[in-house]
Formats: C-alpha cells, structure tokens, sequence
C-alpha cells in the first residue's frame, strides 16, 4: 500500500483545544510528507485566508479545503468553488428571520471564497472569534443586504454560530423542511451550523481532488472529529477518528488515534503511517 495523500480537519482534529498546533514537529512531518511524495490537505468549516494564516511557510505545497468543502485550492491558486445563487441565499436569511431572533444568534457569517462579511452590530467579542476562524472579515451595515450591495460576488457559505440555549437538533429539524433543496447544511462543531451549495461538502471536495491527482481510495488517509467529517472518512479504508472524537465518529472510521487533539494526534499518527509506507 502507498500513501500519496493526507487530508485532516482542523478544529478538535488537527489544531489543539486553544487553536494552536505544534509546529516544530509540523515542520519535521511535512519535510518527510515531501521526501515521500505525499501531498498533505487541511480540510475545515472556516476560510481560507485562516488556514492561510495556519500554515503560512507552507502555503504553495499544500492543499486546502475551506468552507466545509465549497472553495478548494491547490497552493494558494483558487482549484473550485461552489456559489449559493442569490435566491437561494435570500431565502435562507428569510426562514431565519422567521425561527430566529438576535438573542438566538451569536455570530452569521456571509463569505465568499476570499472574504467573509459580518453586521457591523455585532459585539467585539463575538468579532473576534469570526476573525479567529475567517481572518478576512468585513463589518457592513447590514448583513441582510449584502447580496443586492455586493451583487457581483459569488457567496459560498453562510455559518450560524447559535447560542448556548438553542438545540442544534431542532434546528435542523426545523430549517430542513424550508431550505431549497439547491442547498444544504452541515454541524461544524462549536454550536455552528453551515449552509452552503448542496454539493459544496467534504467529501465532494476531496473526491475532485483525488480525481484530478489519479488517486485510489486507499491512497488516501483522512481525520476527522466531528459529523461534517464522516462523509471524508467514509471514503478510505485509511480513516481516522480522533481519540476525542464522539463514539459514533468512531464507528464510522476504520481506526482511532493513540492520542487526542491536545497531544498531536494526527501528526504522531502520520510519522506512524510515514514508518510503515517505507
């Protein structure tokens, strides 16, 4: 068997409980990822520019699935994105306004493949947790007009951070009977929902990539935590659930991590993987 790509999530996968990653035993990792010729993949729900700014030394040797899989790069050149048409995304802020009211949302989030777009009336504190997951944010003075304001942009993805009161699981029962069938929607952890182009997932994303590379499926190895991870992992015989992951990530993985998140899971799981690919 050979390894010839790696794709990980990032939030409660790759990056620690605080964001943060090792990066001394990152560098030492993609120094041997490169030697054997394994292209590496930071798949997550947040932007690009953030995971630009995560793996900044690195940026034009890897790949990126951003936005739950609605923008791919190769490098830092724009692979695919997937765009919400405007009646789409109208509708969506609709049946928002109509189940939700501002002390039901903490944080909505317009982006498109670049730039992300908040309400200017949004506390700074709840600011600075999108600039922490979208680096590329914009206040404007209404978030509701956005599209009609910014009517030449192709948006890829609108991300509901819910408050601690609502239960994600009515959410989703409640929004999915509304939502045109052109779109759907994903949990990201951390009480956040995203919607996007109802192709625009992980696993789609990383099923162009491995047709564009003339991959096998166990070529590939994927991690994951979470459930917008389990399409991703369904795809290899090579998956991983993280050791902090909940059991059912677990049973729909073919293995789990040694170690969690916090200890480098992913990154002691690789040189593990790198060992026995020689």
């Amino acid at each position: 068997m050979s390894i010839k790509l790696i794709a990980t999530d990032m939030d409660g996968t790759f990056l620690r409980d605080d964001h943060t990653y090792n990066h001394s035993l990152f560098n030492k990792v993609f120094r041997q990822l490169e030697r054997h010729n394994i292209f590496f993949v930071a798949a997550s729900g947040s932007s690009y520019p953030r995971l630009q700014r995560e793996f900044k030394d690195y940026t034009t040797k890897m790949g990126f699935i951003s936005q739950n899989g609605s923008v791919i790069h190769l490098g830092d050149k724009l692979f695919k994105s997937f765009p919400i048409n405007q009646e789409a995304l109208a509708r969506v802020i609709h049946v928002l306004d109509r189940f939700y009211g501002p002390n039901d949302i903490n944080q909505l989030v317009i982006s498109t493949s670049e730039k992300s777009y908040v309400d200017q009336g949004m506390s700074p504190h709840d600011f600075e947790i999108v600039k922490l997951f979208y680096e590329n944010v914009e206040r404007v003075p209404d978030i509701r007009k956005i599209f009609s304001q910014h009517s030449n942009d192709d948006f890829t993805k609108i991300s509901i951070n819910f408050a601690n009161h609502i239960n994600l699981k009515k959410v989703a029962a409640t929004l999915d009977g509304y939502l045109p069938p052109s779109l759907i929607m994903e949990n990201s952890g951390f009480n956040t929902d995203l919607i996007g182009n109802a192709v625009a997932t992980k696993q789609n994303a990383l099923s162009i990539l491995q047709k564009h590379l003339h991959l096998k499926p166990d070529e590939i190895v994927t991690f994951g935590d979470n459930e917008n991870d389990l399409g991703m992992l369904a795809m290899t015989s090579q998956s991983y659930a993280m050791k902090n992951a909940q059991p059912i990530i677990k049973m729909q993985a073919a293995h789990t991590t040694i170690t969690d998140n916090n200890h480098d899971g992913v990154l002691q799981t690789i040189n593990d993987i790198i060992k026995n690919n020689r």
